[in-house]
C-alpha cells in the first residue's frame, strides 16, 4: 500500500528586496494588528467585516436576511531568515493579503527563477508571455497535458515570460505543480511552524544558475517595474532630449496605423501639422526648447488628423511616442512606447552585432519626399526598370485562414522581393518583418503562386520556383542619410527572427535605408 499523501497548504511567497527597511514593507496601517508572532516571523492582518453583497439589493431587490456575505480577509506573514550570513525577508500573503504590501518592495522574477530551476523542460502546462518588440500584447496559453516549453507560441526574440506553471518532480515541492512569476505559488505540506526551512530551500533555488542550461533567454530582457529606477530613467530621458542626443532618443507612431487616412500629426488641432512624428518637432513646442519634466511629456498629446474631414483619428501622449536607448548605472535600458526595459549587456552586443552583419542591398533607391507609402512604391517601380508593382495587390489563400497576403511591394526583374515601410517604430517595423516572413512562406506553395499569377494576370512565378533564386529586401524609410537603417533596438531583435526564418527557407535577405528628405 502506498504511503498516505501528506496534507498540503497552498502558499504564495514573495521575496523582499534587500534594501527595503522592515517598516516600509507593508502599508503603514498594516502594522497595527498582529495575529501571531514568533522568533522569525510576524503575521499581520487588516480587520475586515462580512457584509451583504451590493447586488443582492441592486439586482435581485432582496431585502431579507440571508446567509450570503462578502469576505475580504487580509493576512500576511513576514519572515526574517538569516541565509549565508545575510538576512532575507519573505512575505506570505493569505486571502487578499498581498494588497498590504507597498509598491516596489518585492524582488522581480523570484518565482519564475525558482520554477525554472526546479522543473524539467517538458513539464510545462501554462505560459503567460508579453511581447516587447511589437504591440506589447500579452498571451496566456495553456496545454491539456504537460509539454515542452518549445511547444508554446513563445518567441524568445520578441517575448518575455511573465508567469509560468509547470509540474515539479521534486520532493521539496511534494511533486506538485508550481506557478512562478514575481511570486512563487505551490501546494506543499508545510505550516507556520516549519515553513522557514522550505523558504531557505526556495531561496537556494532562486540563487541557482541551473536554469541557464535550458532557459538562458530569461536574462535577456525584463520590464522595469521598480518606481525608483523608472524615475531615474525618466530623468535621464529628459536630460538626453534637452541635450539633443537624438542618436539615443527619437519618436514614432506607437501603433500600426493606416497612413493613407492620415493628413498630418499635430500638437494643437487648430494649427498646421507635420508629416511625421519627429523628436525635433516635439521639443519646439516647449519654451526655450527645453522639456521641464517627464510629466510634461506624459501630459501633452499628439493627434493624428484625418485626411478627409480633419477630425482626430488617433491621439497619444508624447511620452508614449518616444523610443530611447539609455545607459544607466552600467546597465542598458530601452524605452519602447511607454514601457522601460532592462536589457542584458551581452544580449545588446549580440543583437547589434547581428544587425550590423545583415547584408546591405546594392539596389539604388530613390529618396523619399514624404510621400505616402503607396506613392513611393509607384515611384520606386518606375525608377527600377522592368519591375512589377505589387503593392496592395493582395492574394487570398485558404492555407492562411482565407487571409489576404501581400507578396511584396515591388518585384524586380532580378527576382528581388522588395518590402517598403516607413520607420514607424517597433510595432510598425514588426509588421513589416512579419509580412516578409509570411510572404516567403506562402511563395513556397504552388497554389499560392498560381493565385498570384491570376491576380497580376501575368506569369510572374512558375512551377520551378526556387527560394534561393530570390532575394528579400527590407527597405525602411528613415530621416537619416545612411545605407543601413537606424531602427529601435527591439526592431533589431525582431528582424533577426524574421531573417533567420527566411534564410532557413532558402531566401537571400538584404536591408536598405531609404532617405526621407
Amino acid at each position: 500500500m502506498s504511503e498516505k499523501r501528506k496534507k498540503s497548504n497552498k502558499i504564495s511567497i514573495y521575496l523582499i528586496k534587500e534594501d527595503i527597511d522592515y517598516n516600509q514593507i507593508l502599508k503603514e496601517f498594516a502594522y497595527n494588528n498582529i495575529l501571531r508572532e514568533d522568533e522569525n516571523s510576524v503575521t499581520y492582518f487588516s480587520p475586515t467585516r462580512s457584509n451583504k453583497p451590493d447586488w443582492l439589493k441592486s439586482y435581485f431587490n432582496y431585502l431579507e436576511d440571508i446567509n450570503i456575505s462578502n469576505s475580504h480577509a487580509q493576512v500576511i506573514s513576514i519572515h526574517k531568515i538569516v541565509i549565508d550570513g545575510k538576512e532575507r525577508i519573505f512575505a506570505i500573503p493569505f486571502g487578499s493579503g498581498k494588497y498590504l504590501l507597498n509598491d516596489d518592495v518585492i524582488e522581480e522574477q523570484f518565482g519564475i527563477k525558482v520554477l525554472l530551476n526546479s522543473v524539467p523542460i517538458d513539464g510545462f502546462r501554462q505560459l503567460v508571455v508579453a511581447n516587447y518588440g511589437g504591440d506589447h500584447r500579452i498571451k496566456n496559453e495553456q496545454t491539456p497535458k504537460k509539454t515542452n516549453i518549445s511547444e508554446f507560441g513563445f518567441d524568445i526574440f520578441n517575448d518575455f515570460v511573465r508567469r509560468a506553471t509547470a509540474k515539479s518532480e521534486e520532493e521539496l515541492f511534494n511533486n506538485n505543480t508550481i506557478t512562478g512569476g514575481d511570486l512563487l505559488s505551490v501546494s506543499v505540506p508545510v505550516t507556520i511552524e516549519n515553513v522557514d526551512n522550505f523558504l531557505v530551500s526556495c531561496y537556494d533555488r532562486y540563487k541557482s544558475d541551473k536554469y541557464k542550461e535550458n532557459f538562458s533567454w530569461l536574462d535577456n530582457i525584463r520590464e522595469v517595474k521598480e518606481k525608483n529606477i523608472k524615475q531615474k530613467l525618466n530623468e535621464q530621458l529628459v536630460k538626453t532630449i534637452n541635450n539633443k542626443e537624438f542618436d539615443k532618443v527619437w519618436a514614432a507612431v506607437p501603433e500600426i496605423v493606416e497612413w493613407e487616412k492620415i493628413l498630418d500629426f499635430r500638437f494643437n488641432t487648430s494649427k498646421e501639422g507635420f508629416d511625421d512624428i519627429e523628436i525635433q518637432n516635439i521639443i519646439e513646442i516647449y519654451k526655450d526648447q527645453t522639456v521641464p519634466s517627464v510629466d510634461s511629456l506624459k501630459g501633452r498629446k499628439i493627434y493624428a488628423m484625418s485626411v478627409n474631414d480633419n477630425d482626430i483619428l488617433n491621439e497619444w501622449s508624447i511620452f508614449n511616442c518616444l523610443i530611447a536607448e539609455i545607459e544607466y548605472d552600467n546597465s542598458a535600458y530601452c524605452l519602447n512606447f511607454g514601457k522601460w526595459y532592462k536589457v542584458d549587456r551581452s544580449f545588446v552586443d549580440t543583437t547589434n552585432k547581428y544587425y550590423e552583419s545583415i547584408r546591405l542591398s546594392d539596389v539604388q533607391f530613390p529618396d523619399s519626399n514624404n510621400e505616402r507609402e503607396d506613392e513611393y512604391n509607384q515611384k520606386l517601380c518606375n525608377f527600377l526598370q522592368n519591375s512589377v508593382l505589387m503593392d496592395k495587390k493582395t492574394v487570398r489563400t485558404i492555407g492562411m485562414g482565407k487571409s489576404s497576403i501581400e507578396v511584396c511591394d515591388v518585384l524586380t526583374k532580378e527576382k528581388q522581393l522588395i518590402h517598403v515601410k516607413k520607420n514607424g517604430g517597433s510595432s510598425y517595423l514588426s509588421h513589416l518583418f512579419s509580412q516578409a516572413a509570411v510572404s516567403g512562406e506562402m511563395l513556397l506553395d504552388r497554389e499560392f503562386r498560381e493565385e498570384t499569377n491570376k491576380k497580376l494576370q501575368a506569369q510572374i512565378f512558375d512551377d520551378g520556383f526556387m527560394a534561393n533564386k530570390y532575394t528579400v529586401i527590407l527597405a525602411i524609410i528613415t530621416n537619416t542619410d545612411c545605407a543601413r537603417p537606424k531602427i529601435p533596438f527591439f526592431s533589431k531583435v525582431s528582424i533577426q527572427y524574421a531573417i533567420d526564418g527566411l534564410k532557413r527557407k532558402g531566401y537571400n535577405v538584404e536591408i536598405r535605408n531609404i532617405y526621407n528628405k
